[in-house]
């Protein structure tokens, strides 16, 4: 035992003797608005839960609570200021305990990740405003519906050294689905892997960019130890069903139940009990409960049981750290369905984050001008709309999976709210200013439309339509090799009957319908195209089911990209996706997640396989050809062998249903979307070389653009890039921002995927005196070199954070 391990017991009060300990972190978990809106969980349960845990903290002084985020601590303490002394007092001596600095337990796949960055520098903010010291090494994520490959990234660039997670791919989870339980874990899962391969809950996850945290995986639920009081079936929401039993041998019997499934898969002394489902009440008596138990049945079992938190449980497994597995997991998918629920949701949170962005840089950039007192106005404008976005990270909001009461009555509002606060600050800082002129007009590719044909001709490609196939496109020439790209149609329109729901796809579940209906190509669509600020605009309208579904295309001479936006109202029931017949043969999707960029099969676990992209996806042949797409939120495509390539375009599946009637307990919000639903995207071909040499990223952000569609528009992100401009090592600048801790700018680069090199920051018009490399919760780590007023940054890894102190003018 080392002197580290050794002092953290003894902290602890576990004896030196005790060969097994087991962990109880006690919480209770939290969802901002899912079924109900924050207001009502508030009055219903949250009032009641941090009453109970504050008045049991004061009765048992050894006792330790847990709250996962800051969310609704932050309303409780707004709520009640006779307690925030005590609160304050808990936080600081480590009673009660932070799961993370997060205002959220966000989702991990959808959201931007510089939204998740602030989403814990907003909550360690907070904390730090109101004079709380804890800055939590941990992260927790216990109903994430998977967990994104590029976490360990993201919580390494956070500072972050722990994690837990539950539901990742292959595992069974009570309630949602009909498949016996002895077929899970699925095969080639993440949950096999560790469950079967690897035999541990405990492993070293590392990211793409090799970044590492360490990881613990509850295998037996978020809420494993809730019934160490209670022999029943029952406990959720404050509702229990089954008999209070506190007494001695019941509490040893759970315990003995609790070692006997973890300690199979525990490769250090150490195994983990994590109590807190959904909005339960804290445990009353529980440390003397367990004093108990240790007291009268440690010395014949030789288990010592005790009440900390997880990140207690972390260090003392960190001591073990050479005995565990390093593993680059991508534990997904666990649910697809999610990836496209409630596009308008996943829009408007792109949209904010984009706005939020680049106001803050354009504000920087118009301070001059302006003056620091009319630029630090702006920042407290955009600060409520900051907070919008970081709440919108939670993993029952972004992902669409609360039901249409909540989404209208609360989520909706709180996002448009968002947006126009942003739009309203926006527009002060570009009058204030100096943008680039707009850029010339394009050139139109050449085109003729006869006999239901469009023929398109431009520098990089020739394509023709066709009204008698749907408006689909029946030939893609690539001119810079003379090859065509299609073997069968393109830009054909699939309708799909979908028994998912808000969480998963039809094809996801025992039971589960997921079936073709049919597509544009089986009928006549109608095309008409016309030239507007040097691009040709072509409109393909088709019917299906009654509905028109509309394909708009824009076409520009000097790119070979083909911009796309789709616009259909879909029946219930009803999934609709957008499918490509190349004629090459994918092996692989490339694409980006939250923190990096990941290689993904065609196939895993359901068929189709879709998988969440980001921005951007590259579906790569054998011989080095491909296609990029990139996606407007939602990104949600699949790929097979034969070259069918496809993405979601809209879904309006209910709720799921298996075998057409029976409801998944797992999943009780129901959500419709009559409405007409929008996705923009953009996909060009791409030659040998990989997602790198063809610079996708930079490509699908400028595609993405409105400029791109219409120059005339002034090109914000333009003018935004030019502030903080990085040279060298594939490194990106994402955001620039004046600190919030501490004095100057901070700059967050991008690098995913690049070998470890060094990048150069300048600032335009302004030198350099000093710099440090911080975390993004904004804490100095190391000083970096200034040589002629910019900056050397190492990149260690895929995201770095660096403070700037900049000469003539304030910080």
């Amino acid at each position: 035992m080392t002197p580290d391990e050794k002092l953290r017991r003894e902290r602890l009060g576990i004896p030196d003797g005790a060969e097994r300990v087991l962990f109880f972190a006690e919480a209770s978990h939290w969802d901002p608005n899912w079924l109900f809106t924050s207001d009502e969980y508030y009055r219903w349960r949250i009032r009641r839960i941090l009453d109970g845990a504050l008045r049991e903290l004061a009765q048992e002084p050894r006792r330790i609570y847990s709250v996962e985020c800051i969310f609704f601590l932050k309303m409780y303490w707004d709520r009640n200021p006779d307690k925030q002394t005590a609160i304050r007092d808990l936080v600081n001596a480590g009673r009660l305990r932070l799961y993370g600095s997060g205002v959220t337990t966000p989702d991990v796949i959808i959201p931007e990740t510089e939204a998740l960055l602030r989403d814990y520098l907003l909550g360690q903010e907070w904390l730090r405003r109101n004079g709380m010291t804890q800055e939590p090494r941990v992260a927790y994520f216990p109903d994430d519906f998977g967990m994104g490959a590029g976490l360990p990234s993201v919580l390494r660039a956070l500072g972050v050294d722990y994690c837990a997670v539950t539901r990742i791919d292959g595992m069974h989870f009570g309630g949602s689905d009909y498949r016996p339980k002895k077929l899970y874990p699925f095969p080639g899962s993440s949950a096999e892997t560790l469950l079967k391969t690897e035999r541990t809950l405990d492993f070293v996850w590392r990211g793409p960019d090799g970044a590492e945290v360490l990881a613990h995986f509850c295998a037996f639920t978020y809420g494993q130890g809730d019934f160490i009081d209670l022999k029943g079936v029952w406990k959720w929401m404050g509702l229990r069903l089954g008999l209070t039993r506190r007494d001695p041998v019941h509490v040893a019997r759970r315990i003995a139940g609790y070692v006997g499934q973890l300690a199979p898969f525990a490769r250090t002394p150490y195994m983990f009990c994590p109590i807190g489902f959904d909005f339960v009440s804290p445990i009353r008596g529980l440390a003397g409960m367990l004093d108990r138990y240790n007291e009268l049945t440690y010395p014949t079992t030789g288990v010592w049981a005790t009440l900390a938190g997880f990140d207690d449980y972390l260090a003392l497994v960190d001591c073990h750290r050479a005995k565990l597995p390093v593993l680059a997991l991508d534990p997904n998918p666990y649910f697809m369905g999610f990836y496209a629920s409630r596009p308008e949701m996943k829009q408007r949170c792109k949209r904010l984050a984009q706005k939020l962005i680049v106001a803050e840089r354009l504000g920087l950039a118009a301070e001059t001008q302006a003056g620091r007192e009319t630029a630090a106005t702006w920042e407290k404008e955009l600060g409520p709309a900051w907070e919008t976005l970081a709440v919108s990270n939670h993993h029952d909001y972004i992902t669409g999976t609360a039901p249409d009461r909540v989404w209208r009555k609360e989520q909706r509002p709180w996002l448009v709210d968002g947006e126009a606060l942003a739009d309203r600050t926006l527009a002060k800082i570009v009058a204030a200013c100096p943008t680039p002129p707009p850029a010339p007009d394009p050139t139109p590719p050449r085109w003729s439309l006869a006999n239901g044909r469009l023929r398109v001709d431009g520098d990089f490609y020739s394509l023709e339509f066709d009204e008698r196939v749907g408006g689909c496109l029946t030939n893609w020439v690539d001119r810079q090799s003379g090859r065509e790209l299609l073997v069968g149609l393109g830009a054909d329109l699939i309708l799909y009957e979908d028994s998912g729901g808000l969480w998963r796809m039809g094809c996801e579940f025992r039971g589960g319908a997921w079936r073709e209906l049919m597509s544009s190509s089986l009928g006549r669509a109608t095309i008409r195209a016309r030239e507007t600020s040097g691009l040709l605009v072509v409109e393909c309208e088709s019917q299906i089911e009654g509905r028109v579904w509309l394909r708009r295309f824009w076409l520009r001479n000097d790119s070979p990209i083909v911009r796309l936006q789709t616009a259909a109202a879909l029946g219930r029931r009803r999934s609709a996706a957008i499918r490509f017949a190349f004629d090459f043969r994918p092996q692989s999707l490339w694409m980006d997640v939250p923190g990096g960029v990941v290689n993904r099969p065609l196939h895993r676990h359901f068929e189709p396989t879709f998988w969440a992209a980001q921005n951007f996806a590259h579906v790569c042949a054998g011989d080095g050809w491909g296609l990029a797409a990139a996606f407007f939120a939602p990104g949600s495509i699949a790929a097979n062998e034969t070259g069918a390539v496809e993405w979601v375009i809209g879904r309006n599946a209910t709720r799921e249903r298996a075998f057409g009637f029976l409801p998944l307990a797992g999943h009780p919000a129901r959500g419709v979307v009559d409405e007409e639903q929008t996705l923009d995207c953009a996909f060009w071909p791409t030659a040998a070389g990989g997602w790198r040499a063809n610079r996708l990223p930079e490509t699908a952000a400028q595609a993405l653009r409105p400029s791109w569609i219409d120059p005339r528009q002034p090109n914000l992100g333009a003018a935004a890039d030019a502030l903080v401009v990085a040279q060298g090592a594939g490194a990106s600048v994402a955001a620039v921002k004046r600190a919030d801790r501490g004095d100057g700018w901070i700059v967050r680069l991008f690098a995913f995927g690049a070998e470890p090199a060094e990048t150069r920051l300048t600032v335009a018009d302004r030198p350099v005196f000093v710099a440090w490399r911080c975390d993004a919760r904004e804490r100095d780590l190391e000083p970096l070199i200034v040589e002629n007023g910019s900056v050397r940054v190492p990149m260690h890894a895929g995201i770095e954070t660096v403070r700037l102190l900049l000469a003539g003018g304030p910080n």
